[in-house]
């Protein structure tokens, strides 16, 4: 492969706007989805605006935030399990594709190769997983 195979730069801008954008609503709604559970109308529409139709760009404090505003024992759950990974990698990776997602957009020009989109959105795959297992575990009551 030569030089032609290198993907353009709107090609590696356009993947970071679209791996960002993938896990931020995947975050949102695995909790949304959760807290929509027979739940009343009126929490629906309140989820809805709240969670499902407003933008947080998915930053690890943000969805641990989000956590804990419903219930302090999936956020405890949450941290429980990264720390069970590399916690330190997972926060920078999901750090670093909102900066770059943030840059482009205000008109910079960040320098993110194809590569490390790819790495950065895996590891949020991985956050993903893991938030999809809290909300979904059966505590104790």
């Amino acid at each position: 492969m030569g030089e032609a195979a290198k993907p353009t730069p709107y090609v590696k801008k356009y993947a970071v706007i679209r791996a960002t954008g993938s896990v931020e609503i995947g975050f949102k709604q695995i909790i949304a989805d959760k807290v929509d559970e027979n739940s009343h109308v009126q929490v629906k529409n309140f989820i809805r605006r709240k969670i499902r139709d407003s933008s947080h760009n998915p930053k690890l404090g943000m969805i641990e935030s989000m956590l804990a505003q419903f219930d302090s024992r999936w956020r405890e759950k949450f941290d429980e399990l990264l720390a069970l990974e590399d916690k330190p990698s997972l926060k920078g990776s999901l750090t670093e594709l909102v900066n770059a997602r943030n840059e482009f957009a205000h008109g910079g020009d960040p320098i993110f190769d194809i590569e490390q989109t790819i790495k950065c959105f895996n590891d949020g795959r991985k956050v993903l997983e893991i938030l999809d297992s809290v909300v979904n575990y059966e505590f104790d009551e």
